[in-house]
């Protein structure tokens, strides 16, 4: 259920109540019988405690290699997922923060990695390095003036006045269709100069202007800076066309750039030989929590040539989220950027996030329709529906 507004998530979970309650006659199909539907069975595969309805009474667990199934016993759905704790060295804490008052009442533990999560000074190194001159004067980031976006006849986005500074942090909030992932989108061709009049099968501008920051070059060869993005859409397009790039490529020359010279068919040599540096990969793949720093050089090579495909979709997701990350990106823009995470790996993601936040000047675009990720920096919303801007201002 993950991307569906909470309409469509309580639609979803209403329609699997009265499956699993038995089909009655307002939810049978037609030519269907009564006695044919007792034989249907529900399986449902997630990572959200919330989507487990209490009509499900067998569970299967699958970590790694092993798989065990049985009875659920009246355990809550929180109880269950606690069941999955992938590692048993972590560090062990309640977290308030994370938790609803269901996880709260049943006294479960969260196993998350804040034990390992980078410093103050650490953050700081990092982001500082291969800062271009140029980057103290831009505090404009993103500038809409009466912006109005169309895919072929469709307005998608209309009369949009929206602006984006340095060290925003931002909510970008509605129902889904509402326009959100266009914008995000489009701010990210546009970042890479991209001739958003000229693109391929994607929504343009009809009127108005739009100004986004775009990338630099911290010397000859490395970048930085520039949009980060990642989102369901960037996910669905590595898993069918990255299959057979490796993990260093994608994290050099980043997720962002790749989605775009894929949609446009284009060969942009200059683009390909201006990549992240190698020591900026190491360090954001050790962050996201893909790499330890514990491991020897040689494990750490190794998982660099692994291709794409060799990963799981978590660790794709992981993936994209340290390539954004390894860009040291003035705008990082995130689309559903939990989705297919468990809540370990939620939990460390957006604990990364809030301390990116809090120690450096990057702005943040957030797309969610899971209001308990929005980490404690993002104090701006804009909220569209129907392609128009219905709310622009402090969360």
């Amino acid at each position: 259920m993950d991307g569906l507004d909470l309409q469509g998530r309580s639609g979803v979970q209403n329609i699997l109540e009265r499956v699993l309650d038995g089909f009655r006659m307002d939810i049978l199909v037609q030519g269907v019988s009564a006695k044919d539907t007792a034989r249907t069975q529900v399986v449902l595969s997630t990572l959200r405690a919330e989507e487990i309805s209490k009509g499900f009474d067998v569970v299967t667990f699958v970590d790694g290699a092993r798989v065990r199934t049985e009875e659920r016993k009246g355990r809550s759905a929180v109880d269950l997922l606690a069941c999955l704790n992938p590692n048993e060295d972590v560090c062990i804490e309640y977290d308030a923060k994370q938790i609803d008052d269901e996880m709260r009442d049943s006294n479960v533990f969260i196993a998350h990695s804040a034990c390992h999560l980078p410093s103050k000074t650490e953050i700081n190194n990092f982001w500082e390095s291969g800062k271009h001159a140029s980057y103290e004067n831009e505090a404009l980031l993103v500038k809409a003036d009466q912006l109005s976006i169309v895919r072929d006849d469709t307005v998608l986005l209309s009369n949009l006045d929206w602006t984006v500074q340095r060290a925003d942090r931002w909510h970008l909030a509605g129902t889904n269709g509402a326009g959100k992932s266009t914008l995000g989108r489009l701010l990210l061709r546009k970042s890479i100069n991209v001739n958003l009049l000229d693109s391929n099968n994607d929504a343009t501008i009809m009127d108005g202007s739009l100004t986004v920051t775009t990338q630099q070059q911290s010397d000859q060869y490395s970048k930085r800076g520039g949009v980060g993005w990642v989102s369901t859409e960037l996910h669905l397009h590595a898993a069918k066309n990255w299959m057979d790039r490796s993990v260093v490529e994608i994290m050099r020359i980043g997720p962002g750039p790749l989605f775009d010279l894929d949609r446009d068919n284009r060969n942009n040599v200059d683009r390909m030989n201006h990549l992240v540096d190698l020591e900026a990969v190491i360090t954001a793949l050790q962050w996201i929590g893909l790499i330890e720093k514990s491991r020897s050089n040689n494990n750490n090579h190794a998982f660099l040539r692994r291709k794409f495909s060799n990963l799981s979709q978590g660790q794709q997701k992981l993936l994209l989220l340290a390539s954004s990350i390894a860009q040291r990106p003035s705008l990082l823009i995130l689309d559903e950027p939990c989705q297919g995470l468990d809540v370990w790996n939620r939990t460390k993601v957006l604990e990364l996030l809030d301390l990116i936040c809090e120690n450096t000047d990057m702005a943040l675009i957030y797309i969610t329709h899971h209001e308990d990720e929005l980490i404690s920096g993002i104090d701006k919303v804009l909220r569209l529906e129907d392609g128009k801007a219905v709310y622009c201002g402090v969360r």
